[in-house]
């Protein structure tokens, strides 16, 4: 009974301590998530108002101003974002097989 009773004790102590990892993993996690998110917001926040500048800058444009005349005065409009391409699809390439199976050897006539 003593030794199951050891055997238990070591057990739950084990287990508390591999609970514990999962705990901070989950923290962790969901650290991750609450920054990520924030991360995007920020990032739309940012490219909205990008485009709110470019669109002050070709109303300038539209008004009379010059590109050099804006340029001068230090008013440059962020650039317009990259238009990425698509990625293609990665195909996997075949693998010859190269191996034929060996032939049976012919018989020797002996």
């Amino acid at each position: 009974m003593a030794d199951q009773a050891a055997a238990a004790a070591v057990a739950k102590t084990l287990l508390a301590d591999r609970i514990a990892l999962v705990n901070s993993l989950g923290d962790a996690l969901d650290v991750h998530r609450k920054q990520d998110t924030a991360a995007t917001q920020a990032r739309d926040a940012a490219h909205q108002g990008a485009e709110s500048a470019r669109t002050a800058y070709a109303a300038a444009l539209a008004g009379g101003w010059t590109a050099q005349q804006l340029s001068d005065a230090g008013l440059r409009p962020p650039k317009a974002p990259r238009i990425r391409k698509p990625r293609p699809e990665h195909t996997p390439v075949p693998v010859e097989n190269n191996h034929s199976p060996a032939e049976p050897a012919a018989p020797t006539v002996g």
